[in-house]
């Protein structure tokens, strides 16, 4: 809660399920291919993932889609968000497809 991380690293396809040796917390890693930047979960404190697309308005009177995994926790706050910053057709049809396939809304 109450930090941003940003990155411009494609995160997988390098992704794992660990426990972490000093909390014993089940953790999901995300990773980019290099695994020079990583992104840990722990899993048990996210109920609900939710997959989001908006419009966002530009300065220059365009706007630009946004597309937005949200990992929420039991009182349905963020815990955090990832935003696909690729806006290519291949990521546009990669989102699409995990809502496609999960819905907008996961419940774990």
């Amino acid at each position: 809660n109450g930090a941003i991380l940003e990155t411009t690293s494609k995160l997988g396809p390098k992704s794992k399920s660990s426990v972490s040796p000093k909390t014993g917390d089940k953790l999901l890693t995300f990773a980019s291919e290099d695994a020079s930047f990583e992104f840990h979960v722990k899993v048990d404190q996210i109920t609900k993932i939710t997959f989001v697309t908006s419009e966002r308005p530009l300065p220059d009177g365009e706007s630009k889609t946004m597309r937005v995994s949200r990992f929420l926790n039991e009182k349905g706050e963020p815990m955090c968000s990832l935003i696909l910053a690729d806006s290519s057709d291949e990521s546009a049809q990669w989102f699409d497809g995990m809502n496609e396939r999960y819905g907008q809304e996961v419940n774990l």
